[in-house]
């Protein structure tokens, strides 16, 4: 679902869906993110399958190190199992550009993403 008043798109893992779908479904949102300029990103992974670490490689390659490239401002993680995937979050070697941040559900990472599309953007300098 997309939010243009916020620049805010919201992606859900649905359950009970295949495994070998995930890395096809991130890289459609992925093309999504850019055609439309995205500057948030809700994703909500409650409810995915543990990844195994072949997994976990293909969605950073794919993802995690193609979202630098584009306008998204912020990330926000919907993850109710820590350890379940704490390999995704652990395996990227470098900092993003954006902000990133991993909640425990949807309602409240939905919150941090439009508190924060409601501030004012940070001056830049000249230099």
């Amino acid at each position: 679902m997309y939010d243009s008043a916020h620049c805010l798109l919201q992606l859900q893992w649905l359950a009970l869906s295949p495994m070998h779908l995930a890395k096809d479904c991130l890289l459609d949102a992925l093309r999504l993110v850019q055609r439309q300029g995205v500057q948030r990103v809700l994703l909500n992974l409650d409810g995915m399958p543990e990844l195994s670490a072949l997994d976990a490689y293909l969605l950073e390659t794919n993802l995690l190190l193609a979202l630098p490239a584009l306008s998204v401002q912020q990330v926000a993680l919907v993850l109710t199992s820590y350890m379940q995937h704490q390999l995704l979050l652990e395996s990227s070697l470098r900092q993003p550009p954006f902000d990133i941040q991993v909640f425990d559900d949807a309602e409240t990472a939905l919150d941090w993403l439009q508190q924060s599309a409601m501030l004012p953007a940070p001056l830049s300098s000249g230099r």
